[in-house]
């Protein structure tokens, strides 16, 4: 996976499958209508990736190592069993042969034996434990084969053959649950020529299916998963791969794509709401671009007969810290997509862990439960805005919280007497006693003052909390553009929600400046423990003039903060809120 590419613009079909929309069942009439590649999609459900422990390799000096060179724990028959007793069905292995293999004297390129024997040892491990298996050549991509001219007589064609001929062979006497995907996020540096990136992501597919059918056995009918250019669901992508797959005349070829959300709202860049539009002067939406995506995969591969899996689905934002998504957002968009997919007969396979790979492999506390009510092919409520409310003081009314149901019914919320709330059916609306919200408030000092956990009838349960917090508290600093500048700040239980870095005409001016905001985590951070808000180095780049800046800081709870900086040179300082 390449987290730091943009993932571009996506959004959703009107189903063709007839499913139910609760239960996401496909009917028996509509699931003997499908094609064997939609029907061998249906039957991977959902799936999640064993991350990078099988493709990992040192990139200092790119020798051989081992599976938990990129800090992740070696993989164990006991991590499948967990995986699959959570409702996993299916599972990607990915492999990065590169560092691993040698040319011979014959001048064929083998990989290392002990390696892919480990390897295939956990693809057994994974069919012993009744997931459907997919097996891939990974950061080959971009580590040596995008570097490829599109001649067939070029060294990177050669060795891209003799992997997939390694890898056939050594896999064919797998069941049919094992399919093989050519190759991981293709791109190439350029085109050739009158030879097109797209020409070579053709040509490469060409070769491995020709290679994998050519070999017998089981895989003259295995199925084989073929990415779009770049794993992109964009309209000419898929379209192009319809037009390759067709060329096949293959029942048994699964298309793929990756899906990780709009680079300003997973990767943090200010966009922090599912619902909340991602460009001024445009109307879509990080909701609306998953829409897209299924309504352009459906268009040009589905409905025409052709199985497809995201075959990793995630986001751009750590998962920890002051800089990871905002937490009920992140949740309903792993919520809407997994029932999209489900809607339209797409596999879905999660890339960030969605439980712990050490015993007792526990469900990730933020998100886990809906990725595990997706699993049990159920929908999932939540408050229709943020799941975080913030209290500057005791409140005069009851407070109206909206709910969006996705087909559950409310039941209750969990350990609070009924006394302090209502719902109202007709309108989906919860309702909360002052008296409740006042006494939390009153007992409890700056922060999370409650945590309400809100009972469905199916899915998950949502969190939602109450904060109370007094106003943000800024000092001043003196820093540099090296080291950044580490601003001190008494946040009393505010939260930042994002940040801008202007000069004295109003102007965005450092890293990330084609954008309102800057990137939450690379240009700047928040740490609520120690009380810092921090530029980073990433924000000084050459557009950062000499002279007064502004820091502009938006709060979650609506307050916004300019605060006078000096720049000169290398040297920066800070002096507090000017307005």
């Amino acid at each position: 996976m390449n987290r730091t590419r943009l993932l571009r613009r996506l959004t959703i079909f009107l189903i063709t499958l007839s499913i139910s929309f609760h239960t996401f069942y496909v009917s028996a009439e509509a699931s003997s209508q499908l094609s064997p590649s939609q029907d061998y999609v249906l039957k991977m459900g959902k799936g999640w990736n064993v991350f990078n422990t099988y493709d990992s390799f040192r990139t200092d000096d790119f020798s051989l190592s081992d599976e938990t060179s990129w800090g992740q724990p070696r993989v164990t028959q006991e991590l499948l069993l967990a995986a699959k007793a959570k409702g996993f069905d299916s599972i990607r292995i990915p492999m990065t042969a590169y560092t691993r293999y040698t040319l011979g004297a014959d001048g064929h390129y083998v990989i290392n034996a002990e390696w892919l024997n480990k390897y295939k040892q956990v693809v057994d491990w994974a069919v012993d434990a009744g997931f459907y298996v997919m097996i891939n050549l990974h950061h080959d991509s971009w580590s040596w084969l995008s570097a490829w001219d599109g001649n067939k007589e070029s060294e990177e064609y050669k060795r891209f053959v003799d992997l997939w001929t390694q890898l056939a062979n050594h896999f064919k006497d797998e069941p049919h649950k094992v399919m093989f995907e050519t190759i991981n996020e293709p791109y190439f540096d350029s085109d050739s020529g009158m030879i097109t990136k797209q020409d070579k992501l053709n040509d490469i597919n060409q070769a491995a299916y020709d290679v994998i059918r050519s070999t017998g056995g089981k895989n003259s009918t295995r199925m084989i998963v073929v990415p779009t250019y770049s794993t992109s669901a964009d309209v000419q992508h898929a379209d192009a791969a319809y037009q390759f797959i067709t060329g096949l005349n293959d029942p048994n070829i699964i298309a793929t794509v990756h899906f990780y959300s709009d680079w300003v709202f997973s990767g943090n860049l200010g966009i922090t709401g599912f619902d909340e539009k991602l460009y001024e002067g445009r109307m879509d939406t990080p909701r609306g671009n998953v829409d897209l995506m299924f309504e352009t995969l459906n268009n040009a591969l589905i409905s025409k007969g052709v199985g497809v899996v995201i075959g990793e689905y995630g986001w751009l934002s750590p998962d920890e810290g002051a800089a990871k998504m905002q937490s009920g957002e992140k949740i309903k968009y792993l919520e809407y997509l997994n029932y999209k997919a489900s809607q339209n007969g797409v596999s879905s396979m999660i890339w960030p862990g969605p439980f712990s790979r050490l015993p007792s492999f526990e469900w990730h506390p933020e998100f886990g439960a809906t990725i595990q009510a997706a699993n049990q092919k159920q929908r999932s409520s939540y408050s229709t805005g943020l799941n975080e409310l913030y209290f500057k003081q005791p409140v005069q009314n009851d407070i109206q919280i909206q709910l969006t149901l996705n087909g559950n019914t409310f039941e209750h919320i969990e350990g609070v007497n009924p006394q302090y709330y209502s719902f109202n059916n007709s309108t989906s609306t919860l309702t909360i006693s002052k008296n409740f919200i006042n006494e939390k408030f009153n007992q409890q000092a700056n922060g999370v003052i409650a945590d309400l956990v809100f009972v469905f009838s199916k899915g998950a349960s949502w969190h939602q909390y109450f904060i109370r917090y007094s106003t943000p508290v800024f000092g001043t600093a003196s820093g540099n553009i090296t080291e950044g500048l580490h601003i001190p700040v008494e946040y009393s239980g505010a939260k930042v929600r994002r940040a801008s870095l202007l000069d004295t005409t109003g102007k965005r001016v450092g890293g990330n400046s084609w954008f309102p905001y800057m990137k939450f985590g690379s240009d700047f951070t928040a740490d609520y423990n120690d009380g810092s808000l921090s530029l980073l180095k990433d924000a000084f780049d050459n557009s950062v003039p000499n002279g007064a800046l502004i820091l502009k800081v938006e709060f979650y709870h609506g307050q916004i903060v300019k605060y006078a900086l000096q720049k000169s040179g290398n040297t920066v300082t800070g002096s507090g809120i000017v307005f």
